[in-house]
């Protein structure tokens, strides 16, 4: 009994001493890479997607997709860092089908990217470490559009729009090695696209992914 004690005891400490040094293995200051990939989803407004003059519609919505992103950054110590890279909000439709007066329909497609940068604060618990992010992303957003029946659209349908959109995140990451972690992220970009041009609306993204640090 008193050997097995012993034993539990030795393994006790053998182990405290391993997750010590573990927790110590992150390094407070340096530059890391990586990568995510996710989901993203985008609301579209219903108001928006009406056709004038039809008595009777309906309109179905694909409004999340695959998201990803790369993105590199610098620690400055254990609790800011700033990061930046570039980020595929994904692409997503709706479609609008007219029965009344006449039939028809109407297709919008949306799709957006670009790169960003943002400061991320740090809460280190261990190997685990919580994180808020906020900074900007500069948005390349192309909407495209086909109509067929008798719905026809007043203008061009296809439309482009560049812009500076605020963004900002929360997320948590876990380090297996000195050198290599794993993390999971929600995120939000805010007004995406133009009300006027393109359609606009929230972007928001669920990610898992790899970071390496040198």
């Amino acid at each position: 009994m008193k050997s097995f004690v012993r034993m539990a005891a030795g393994m006790a400490l053998a182990l405290t001493a391993m997750l010590a040094n573990a927790q110590t293995q992150t390094p407070d200051t340096g530059w890391y890479i990586g990568g995510s990939i996710g989901q993203s989803q985008l609301k579209f407004d219903d108001g928006s997607l009406q056709v004038a003059g039809a008595t009777s519609q309906s309109i179905s919505k694909d409004e999340s997709d695959t998201a990803w992103k790369i993105f590199a950054g610098y620690r400055f110590g254990k609790y800011v860092a700033i990061e930046g890279g570039w980020t595929d909000l994904g692409k997503f439709s709706a479609t609008t089908t007219v029965t009344a007066p006449a039939s028809g329909s109407s297709t919008i497609t949306f799709k957006s990217s670009g790169p960003h940068i943002e400061g991320v604060g740090l809460l280190p618990l261990g190997n685990f470490t919580l994180f808020g992010k906020a900074g900007l992303m500069y948005t390349m957003t192309k909407s495209s559009g086909t109509a067929t029946g008798a719905v026809v659209f007043n203008g061009n349908p296809d439309q482009k729009s560049d812009e500076v959109n605020f963004k900002a995140g929360i997320g948590a990451g876990y380090d297996f090695t000195r050198n290599f972690g794993v993390r999971v992220e929600a995120e939000q970009v805010f007004s995406v696209g133009d009300k006027d041009k393109t359609g606009e609306g929230d972007v928001r993204l669920f990610t898992v992914g790899a970071v390496f640090r040198f």
